[in-house]
């Protein structure tokens, strides 16, 4: 009986032994030791069609240059105990690729050469792993109406690997004017014949005006219950940059015009618009003021 007791023992100890080691090697993680390490352009979202990976950035059109920083990376399993200097380029045929893979896209133009600034090498220093790369987009150069890409390629790396995968990438860059953005609402709109309530004051309402070229937003009237007011889609608030003037535009109905007794102004100091603008002719006129007010980007 005793022996069999020290046998029982001995199978439950190897059994705890076993389950140990198995439960270790499961959850040991994966050993690099044996990867080559390579210098890339680190990615959130790599694409999977084999093209050329993407960042995007958007701009708000201003004076000052905007800043954008993207990453040079070296992977490997330890640091490297000297300075790796990666010298880049401004690659056309990355974008070009990359226009080939998104054909059902509007295809990226690219950045004019004088529209942004970027080191040409970069040096990621002795026993780290990672150096950001500056870019200094001048975003009163770029149109908005444009889709812009940034194509940058890694051409050397102080003789380490370059990626073949992560080795360039195509900065997407979008451009918003600067009368783009998040807006309050209120005003007074009129429609002739109205017996259903759309004929009346609102406020406290919020409105977003994207971009429509450097110079004009988009703008969506309403009536006084809240609704979109139809038949002048395509409405637009343009502004001279010169004067602040506005004029108003539809390209669903070309007799939209401002009204003539109304100052349409844009105020800089306080990002505010001042609109009254008339559409049809009596008995079915339509006439609306408005006063939109910045309140935070898009």
């Amino acid at each position: 009986m005793k022996n069999k007791n020290i046998l029982t023992g001995l199978i439950a100890a190897l059994c705890v032994i076993s389950l140990s080691s198995c439960l270790k090697n499961k959850n040991e993680q994966p050993d690099f030791s044996a990867t080559t390490p390579v210098v890339e352009i680190p990615v959130g979202s790599p694409v999977g069609d084999g093209s050329v990976n993407s960042l995007t950035t958007s701009l708000i059109q201003q004076d000052a240059p905007s800043d954008y920083l993207f990453y040079i990376n070296y992977a490997a399993s330890t640091t490297k105990p000297t300075d790796i200097k990666v010298t880049l380029s401004i690659d056309p045929s990355a974008l070009a690729t990359y226009n080939a893979a998104h054909a059902s896209d509007p295809a990226l133009t690219i950045v004019p050469g004088n529209a942004f600034t970027m080191p040409v090498s970069i040096t990621i220093p002795a026993n780290t792993r990672r150096v950001q790369v500056p870019v200094k987009f001048i975003s009163t150069l770029l149109d908005p109406a444009i889709s812009y890409g940034l194509p940058v390629t890694i051409k050397d790396a102080s003789g380490e690997v370059i990626s073949k995968k992560f080795g360039s990438v195509v900065i997407k860059v979008a451009v918003r004017n600067k009368y783009d953005g998040k807006y309050s609402l209120k005003g007074y709109v009129f429609r002739e014949g109205d017996t259903g309530g759309l004929t009346g004051f609102y406020k406290g309402l919020s409105k977003d005006l994207p971009s429509n070229g450097a110079n004009a937003v988009n703008f969506a009237q309403i009536w006084a219950d809240g609704g979109g007011a139809g038949g002048i889609d395509g409405l637009t608030i343009n502004v001279n940059p010169t004067t602040n003037k506005v004029t108003m535009k539809s390209t669903a109905n070309l007799g939209l015009a401002n009204d003539p007794a109304y100052d349409n102004r844009y105020d800089p100091a306080t990002k505010t618009f001042y609109l009254s603008f008339k559409w049809g002719a009596s008995p079915v006129s339509r006439a609306a003021t408005d006063t939109l007010t910045y309140v935070s980007p898009r």
